[in-house]
């Protein structure tokens, strides 16, 4: 059996969302780009090993871990008793790779004022960041929500409850296949509220209850397709980052509203905000504020000075 007819066959079985699957894949694609072996049944621990000191010349560690947890997946999965196309699993059996400790990516909220300041103007030098209104709306709602990149464009009208100020993220749009709510900002109301008189506007009517709420195409005619995609989220943030000459994107907004919600000391809140199912990942979010960590020393009893003249 190769490495193609295992991820195909474990595809088969499993119930998984299409992004998953292409993890998969891309997993597999780097074994086979890397490594001479294609059968499964070849693959040694020695193997593994030089394949990890490869990829770890051009890849971050973290992606190699990746990879690597998605190819042991594939072998616990060959190696079940019903199975047995293979009796070991190297790829648990070689370690993955220390990681680097570094801080949470965040975006300062001056720089985020920076932003809105920016995205009222009505002409820019990128044609995909207009209607420059529409994306700051999209920037706000992530920062206001913790919103992943990838849930935005399936929040359909029907999700949206202003009334009762807060936003139902659906199963089918999760991560991890939960159902939460999200309380909204009363800012991000008002915004809500004039994305849907604007699109009331291009429509001519009311938009339904299962049409995108964040659909950009409705506003700017260059976009490709009839609906907004995690591409073209992913497009327009490396415009914006262009522009402002500094890293922006949804998951440093989703690390930042984490940061700043933390001090208020509900983490268990901000974990079901973010839709966290262990609040491990949630401190993992969570950016050190210097100034706190400042008052926390600022408690050591104070020493007598050593004299300058030694």
């Amino acid at each position: 059996m190769t490495f193609n007819d295992l991820c195909a066959a474990y595809v088969r079985f499993k119930l998984l969302k299409p992004n998953t699957v292409l993890m998969y894949r891309t997993s597999v694609k780097s074994w086979l780009n890397n490594s001479d072996i294609e059968y499964i049944h070849e693959v040694t621990e020695d193997a593994v090993i030089d394949w990890r000191n490869l990829r770890l010349r051009t890849v971050r560690r973290t992606t190699w871990n990746l990879h690597r947890r998605h190819l042991r997946a594939l072998f616990n999965f060959a190696m079940h008793p019903k199975r047995r196309w293979v009796t070991s699993n190297p790829f648990k059996e070689v370690p993955p790779a220390p990681e680097p400790g570094r801080l949470p990516k965040t975006v300062a909220v001056p720089l985020l004022d920076h932003v809105m300041t920016l995205l009222t103007r009505h002409r820019g030098t990128s044609k995909g960041m207009a209607p420059r209104w529409f994306w700051g709306i999209v920037v706000r709602t992530f920062f206001f929500t913790g919103l992943r990149r990838s849930q935005l464009p399936g929040i359909r009208w029907k999700d949206l409850h202003l009334n009762e100020k807060y936003l139902l993220l659906r199963y089918e749009t999760s991560k991890t296949l939960r159902e939460w709510p999200v309380p909204l900002h009363d800012d991000l109301i008002q915004d809500l509220g004039y994305l849907e008189q604007q699109t009331r506007d291009v429509l001519g009517r009311a938009p339904l209850p299962d049409e995108q709420v964040f659909n950009g195409t409705l506003f700017n005619p260059r976009y490709e397709g009839s609906v907004l995609t995690p591409d073209h989220i992913t497009r327009f943030f490396q415009d914006l980052t262009r522009e402002l000459g500094t890293p922006i994107s949804a998951h440093r907004l989703r690390h930042t509203m984490a940061t700043q919600l933390a001090p208020t000391g509900q983490l268990k809140s901000l974990q079901d905000v973010l839709g966290h199912t262990n609040i491990k990942t949630t401190m993992g979010y969570i950016h050190p504020d210097v100034a706190q960590l400042g008052g926390l020393v600022s408690h050591l009893p104070s020493l007598r000075p050593i004299g300058r003249s030694c």
